[in-house]
């Protein structure tokens, strides 16, 4: 029978020599390693539509109102706003552009570092406008709506000659009237 003073004894001996051994350094047990297995393969997106719609649908709804403003500049602060949402909507269409959608030249297009090119200088001027419609600056606004129009025009000269929507629906109401 272990009587209550010897297991305390026993316990302060195990414990004051415990304090007396040298520290082990804290290192981690060795892990056996797995086979590294790579990633699944990302699936390519696409977009649910052709680059054209997009274009029509989006890109041309964002730069032609950031066109007029150079004619009509903004007056009030909710015109400001206006342009700086059609110069966030240009800037991330020049990426979004860079993603094939289900029309009949996308998939070249998208390959083709030229396109790449002018898309990256689409989401830079509309990076500009943005800037400039913060800094609610008319000077700044028609410099990047001369670098939007350049951008376009270009690109439209050699991969879409013609400047068509290709039949896609243009609202009528289009572009918005200032105010």
């Amino acid at each position: 029978m272990v009587r209550p003073q010897h297991a305390v004894a026993a316990l302060a001996i195990a414990a004051s020599l415990g304090a007396c051994a040298p520290e082990k350094a804290d290192v981690p047990a060795p892990v056996a390693s797995a086979p590294v297995e790579a990633a699944p393969a990302r699936p390519s997106l696409t977009l649910p539509v052709s680059l054209n719609a997009v274009m029509v649908a989006l890109v041309d709804h964002a730069s032609e109102p950031l066109w007029l403003d150079a004619y009509v500049p903004p007056s009030t602060e909710m015109r400001w706003l206006e342009a700086e949402h059609n110069a966030y909507l240009m800037a991330v269409s020049g990426k979004l552009i860079q993603l094939a959608g289900t029309g009949p030249n996308d998939v070249d297009w998208v390959a083709d570092p030229e396109w790449i090119k002018m898309a990256d200088e689409m989401t830079s001027a509309g990076m500009s406008a943005l800037e400039a419609a913060k800094a609610r600056s008319v000077d700044q606004l028609n410099t990047a709506g001369d670098r939007l129009v350049e951008a376009c025009e270009s690109c439209h000269k050699k991969f879409k000659p013609g400047l068509t929507s290709m039949g896609i629906y243009k609202s009528p109401n289009y572009p918005p009237k200032p105010n």
